[in-house]
């Protein structure tokens, strides 16, 4: 084979089939993007409610005579502008041999969604769990 037909060969026009290529990769890879960005986001949720737990946990201990409203309204409160708000808190005392024990339970409902898949919910619950000064 000459060195014409062989750049013959390889100067043929072949934009068509990066186009077609593209369209077959390019919602596949914007799938995988959304997906991963709202793994994340979920993820970044979970771990604010967590947080958010942890540190109401630690008000109680300091106030004991806190109410179930006012330990919800206090993770609520921690939630805004780092996650969503939307938990739904229990707080249980319980008197063991060592002492009044503080119970939290935290639970979250909510969906990941990506565009051309169904929508997945996400149930997530955490609990807390803190010691009370003795009175």
């Amino acid at each position: 084979m000459s060195a014409r037909a062989v750049l013959h060969r390889f100067s043929r026009d072949d934009s068509g089939a990066t186009a077609v290529e593209l369209a077959f990769v390019l919602p596949i890879l914007v799938v995988l993007l959304f997906g991963t960005f709202q793994f994340g986001l979920a993820q970044h949720r979970l771990s604010s409610i967590r947080y958010a737990m942890n540190m109401s946990s630690r008000a109680v201990m300091l106030n004991p005579a806190m109410t179930e409203a006012q330990v919800e309204a206090l993770v609520k409160s921690k939630l805004e502008g780092i996650a969503d708000p939307n938990v739904n808190v229990t707080m249980l005392t319980i008197t063991t041999a060592q002492g009044k024990v503080a119970r939290l339970t935290g639970v979250y409902t909510g969906d990941i969604g990506v565009p051309m898949l169904a929508t997945f919910p996400v149930n997530f619950q955490t609990t807390v769990e803190t010691t009370l000064p003795s009175a």
